[in-house]
């Protein structure tokens, strides 16, 4: 019985002095790692941002919208609308002739009054001949047939202002064929009207 009690004196003991080492040991020391690596320092600073990565691929294109609806056309402006000449009429003259025949004056009256009946529209008068002259008579052939239309064109009341004119000679033929039906509708003046600016 007192060997008994000896041993459990020691035990006690021992237990004893294990928790008054443990327990100063944790009050007092500093934290040991158990690789004995040392106590643990403190947090450093943020270090500068490494270089960017490459760039990715692209994803892929999402469904294309429906389209908007079409825009009205805008309107030309004055200076930019085209303003095409229109055929009016034709005097035709004899061979060699530059006289207007009296067949033809009717012509001059219904183109004055026209005119009359619209003053912003300009008039131009292009002379021919046919094909059975030279070029240095027809030319100035097909511009005295123009002078003749432009002078009856002034008497008629129209200004010489709103009238261009052109002559051309045989080079703009309205036929090819050698007969006089056909040279007859070369030797003229032709007339086209379009609106002014």
């Amino acid at each position: 019985m007192k060997r008994g009690f000896a041993r459990t004196g020691v035990i006690v003991g021992a237990m004893l002095a294990l928790t008054v080492l443990f327990g100063a040991g944790c009050a007092t020391g500093p934290f040991e790692d158990p690789h004995n690596y040392g106590p643990v320092g403190p947090i450093g600073m943020t270090g500068p941002q490494g270089p960017q990565g490459p760039q990715g691929p692209a994803g892929v294109a999402g469904q294309q919208g429906p389209g908007g609806p079409a825009g009205t056309q805008g309107v030309s402006g004055p200076e930019g609308a085209p303003r095409p000449w229109v055929t009016f009429a034709d005097f035709l003259f004899d061979f060699d002739q530059s006289v207007i025949r009296t067949s033809e004056t009717s012509k001059v009256d219904k183109l004055g009054q026209y005119m009359k009946d619209n003053p912003n529209v300009e008039i131009g008068i292009d002379g021919y001949a046919d094909p059975r002259g030279t070029t240095q008579y027809n030319q100035p052939l097909s511009q005295r047939r123009v002078d003749a239309i432009k002078a009856a064109l002034v008497s008629a009341g129209v200004p010489s202002a709103r009238i261009q004119t052109g002559a051309f000679g045989e080079t703009r033929l309205k036929c090819s064929e050698a007969t006089e039906a056909c040279w007859q509708r070369d030797r003229r003046v032709e007339v086209l009207v379009r609106p002014g600016q």
